[in-house]
């Protein structure tokens, strides 16, 4: 097997629709940071993988797939599930199939709308897994030490993933069935000869998830495989080979501790944090580029990205967690966020600490049949997760998160966050609020998901104020969130202006939302400019006998016809025409920079030293006396 044949086949499998990442040369450990969680179809990104990696093996994320993996049985015998019922054998056989080395077999299925299954070790049957969301697969032409994967003839994978067949009726049952049932893993009883024993089948998968859980609180390198090795003589049935414990133990010891995690086991809190500046180590440019090629895969585009966070700010009672729910089924589903906004499809988890689950049960569908969406698309793909009347802060949900599967979810929601606050805690003081939105980050990461959280606005007129001055509490809840997105009231009833900062994307330009139970529409009919002041403007009779003028609404395309032309400019200039028809200094600025970034305007600077002006012409199109 060549190089070139293995990054031909990862371009193959991307070009199909398929996610892929590499992994180990003859192994199946992930050679990116985030595993699974980093597959791509991009060619760029495939061809530089394979550039670093040429004879990496090629794997596929089994996001949206349902992947059924018969491993042989004990001494390389076939596995004898279903070999009494030829009839479900011919089932499974209508998937693309394909052969793995030790004489295994992957079928490959499409997952059908709506199913929220997890992946399985065992429990279908000894030695028969599946994979989905959250897992992955190794697929040919990629090799083992012991021989190659391979396609079965006239079974390949050579079509897109929703030209895949679902499974067949009697799989989808069970699995619907062991989708209900609590996972009975292995666990410890009492020790030692009284543990429950770990069967062949569950070995690997139970050992994988003790090293995980010893990693996670702060176990190092050294005591994890020897913790392994015990456990695998004292419960594994039979016991793996030493070889085999010590390749579970390193592939899981590469990623580094939880620290949340490792401070609330061994009450070092601030140790943690005070040793984190001596941990420290700077990155030449040239080595920060080169592991960081390119930005963060997008989530919704346009807002946030994969381990970002962002705040959802408004006064009580508003409508934002209406907003959010409606921004939960659109991730469930793929769709664009209130028409504008781009989402990836995923699973999404809401935990909400101020409605009780009847209340949360009642207002999804509502918001689902305004949408146009059925349940059955999204009753598998969105959570919900109450906490009314069982409080807990932020950090004291760790457990919770590290028990989450790494990549179960697209988006996780935290409504409202004042809740989310230890009680000792105050979120005006700026040291706090970092401290939460820094366990925040981390559990982002560790999750391989985004975060939101819903937020409520300082006291007093909101009108007035930056985009990241409204929000009660410390500066810094605004500043280490990623992007910052606020409501603020209209001068017309049922309005809202949506207005955004964010840190990886082009400006976000203000937008009206009108209020239309149960769901916020655009109305981009109204001009954003125009929010209520608390304080209403005296006029005089002649004032209020006039008849205003009815206005267009402000776009990019009109600030640029109204505040720039062929003749270049300099910012201060444009600033006050704008200031001349209506436009504050802010808006002006979010105007021009859409502008630049849509093309419809061009920078000029004649020389370094020079200053910058702008212009509606590309700098040679004609002669600039001004530069």
């Amino acid at each position: 097997m060549t190089p070139s044949e293995l990054l031909n086949a990862a371009l193959r499998y991307a070009d199909l629709g398929y996610r892929v990442f590499p992994c180990a040369p003859g192994d199946s450990t992930p050679l990116t940071d985030h595993g699974f969680l980093d597959a791509a179809t991009e060619v760029e990104q495939i061809e530089r993988w394979w550039e670093q990696h040429p004879t990496a093996n090629v794997a596929i994320a089994a996001a949206g797939l349902l992947v059924v993996d018969l491993d042989p049985a004990e001494g390389n015998a076939a596995n004898p599930w279903l070999k009494d019922d030829p009839d479900k054998q011919l089932d499974l056989a209508a998937a693309p199939t394909a052969m793995t080395p030790r004489g295994g077999r992957h079928h490959v299925f499409r997952k059908p709308t709506g199913k929220g299954w997890r992946c399985t070790a065992s429990r279908l049957a000894p030695k028969v897994d599946t994979r989905t969301d959250g897992g992955y697969i190794v697929v040919p032409p990629s090799r083992r030490p012991d021989g190659a994967y391979s396609w079965v003839p006239g079974l390949e994978l050579d079509g897109p993933p929703d030209s895949l067949p679902e499974p067949p009726p009697w799989l989808v049952a069970l699995l619907d069935s062991l989708a209900q049932e609590t996972p009975t893993f292995a666990h410890v009883a009492a020790g030692g000869a009284e543990a429950n024993k770990i069967p062949a089948g569950q070995r690997n998968a139970t050992l994988a998830r003790l090293a995980g859980t010893m990693r996670r609180v702060g176990m190092t390198r050294p005591e994890i495989p020897a913790a392994l090795r015990q456990v695998n003589d004292d419960r594994c049935l039979p016991p793996l080979s030493v070889a085999e414990v010590e390749q579970v133990a390193s592939s899981v010891a590469r990623y580094e501790p939880d620290q949340i995690a490792t401070a609330l086991a061994e009450g070092h809190w601030d140790q943690i944090m005070q040793g984190q500046a001596r941990q420290l180590a700077p990155v030449s440019l040239a080595d920060l580029r080169t592991r960081y090629p390119d930005l963060r895969r997008p989530v919704i585009h346009g807002l946030l990205r994969r381990g970002e966070t962002m705040n959802i700010i408004s006064a009580p009672k508003i409508g934002k967690s209406w907003l959010v729910t409606d921004l939960a089924l659109a991730v469930a589903t793929g769709r664009a966020w209130l028409d504008t906004f781009t989402t990836e499809p995923g699973d999404v988890l809401v935990i909400d600490n101020e409605l009780h689950g009847e209340t949360s049960a009642n207002r999804i569908p509502k918001v689902a049949a305004a949408r146009q969406i059925g349940l059955a698309d999204v009753g598998g793909r969105v959570f919900v997760q109450n906490l009314r009347g069982h409080w807990q802060d932020i950090f004291s949900l760790g457990p919770y998160f590290r028990a989450l599967e790494p990549g179960r979810f697209r988006v996780i929601i935290l409504d409202a966050m004042y809740r989310f606050m230890p009680r000792e805690m105050d979120e005006n003081d700026n040291g706090t609020m970092a401290n939460v939105y820094n366990a925040i980050d981390r559990y982002a990461d560790l999750l391989g998901c985004c975060f939101v959280l819903i937020h409520h606005t300082s006291k007093g007129n909101q009108s007035g104020k930056a985009i990241t001055d409204v929000g009660a509490g410390a500066g810094s809840q605004s500043r280490a969130t990623d992007t910052h997105l606020v409501l603020r009231p209209h001068e017309e009833d049922d309005v809202v202006v949506l207005d955004a900062a964010v840190r990886s994307w082009p400006p976000v330009l203000p937008r009206c939302l009108r209020w239309a139970f149960p769901v916020w529409t655009p109305a981009d009919d109204l001009d954003p400019a125009l929010l209520r002041s608390e304080r209403p403007k005296r006029r005089d009779k002649s004032e209020a006998d006039e008849q205003p003028t009815e206005q267009p609404a402000w776009t990019t395309e009109r600030f640029v016809q109204q505040c720039l032309s062929a003749t270049p400019q300099a910012r201060i200039a444009i600033l006050a025409s704008a200031k001349e028809i209506g436009l504050s200094k802010r808006q002006a600025d979010l105007y021009l920079q859409d502008a630049l970034f849509k093309g419809l305007v061009h920078r000029w600077q004649a020389g370094r030293y020079e200053p910058v002006v702008y212009c509606t012409k590309p700098k040679g199109e004609q002669p600039c006396n001004e530069c």
